[in-house]
């Protein structure tokens, strides 16, 4: 009997210590008026203590959905290690964006000018270095990240991954060069707060429906102010048809600062 209790204290101890994400409890009634008309989690993620300072809604967070424009960001970082991108400056083509346009105005054909130059044996390499959230790039190099929800065949990635991927970018972990990762960070610079918070991050928007009234999004960030530093990771659905050109990536933006004002962070 002796060992039997000591054996499953031990394992408590264990689990106690594994690296697993807190469970959320369920929503108060504050973070429900941040979801009104949407389903959505959101992540606050502390780099200085290296654990999780909020979560909402813990289920989705956990579900892999397609990547959207927050793509942009490791394949950022892909074209800077590839030398397809030189600089912020570079252009594609002769065309009028340039690689700090693209990112900031998320214009996809400029995206879908830079898989190919990679090719897909290469791209595959980066996403499976990277850890990138399924890996699959099977509905083709140039719409696997643009796939609608219901598709299996999509690039989909986690909030919990998100999180991973950012943190990785920021702590020079990924097995990219070092000027690679802090050109791809300079290039997702959005804003600093009048309380000085410096804010940096990539939107992200999709459709679950053929008349785009039902709206995903995604915004992926990484927040610092002194020895302040987080990363932030918002998604939302809607639960019901909303306007055309009422995009999810936007409103996720617009999320992840209200949850971010009530934290007295921004």
């Amino acid at each position: 009997m002796l060992k039997s209790a000591t054996l499953a204290l031990f394992l408590l101890f264990i689990l106690g210590c594994a690296g697993t994400a807190p469970l959320s409890s369920p929503m108060s009634s504050s973070e429900k008026s941040f979801f009104t008309d949407i389903d959505g989690c959101f992540l606050l993620y502390n780099m200085k203590t290296g654990s999780f300072d909020k979560v909402i809604n813990e289920q989705l967070c956990q579900e892999r959905l397609p990547a959207c424009s927050t793509f942009k960001v490791p394949l950022a970082l892909m074209a800077f290690d590839a030398k397809i991108l030189k600089d912020q400056n570079t252009k594609l083509k002769g065309k009028e964006h340039t690689a700090q346009t693209w990112m900031r105005e998320s214009v996809v054909w400029y995206s879908q000018q830079i898989t190919p130059k990679l090719g897909r044996k290469k791209l595959q390499k980066y996403l499976n270095d990277f850890n990138y959230g399924n890996r699959d790039l099977s509905a083709g190099i140039t719409q696997a990240w643009l796939e609608a929800p219901d598709k299996k065949s999509a690039l989909k990635i986690s909030a919990y991954e998100q999180v991973d991927f950012m943190k990785a970018l920021w702590l020079n972990k990924l097995p990219v060069s070092n000027q690679a990762m802090q050109l791809t960070r300079e290039l997702t610079y959005l804003e600093t707060s009048l309380q000085g918070f410096k804010l940096n991050g990539k939107t992200g928007s999709n459709f679950y429906d053929k008349e785009h009234k039902v709206h995903l999004g995604w915004f992926i960030a990484h927040l610092q102010k002194d020895d302040q530093e987080y990363i932030a990771i918002t998604n939302l659905r809607d639960l019901a048809p909303n306007k055309v050109g009422n995009y999810g990536g936007p409103r996720a933006k617009a999320l992840t600062k209200e949850i971010l004002t009530a934290q007295g962070l921004w």
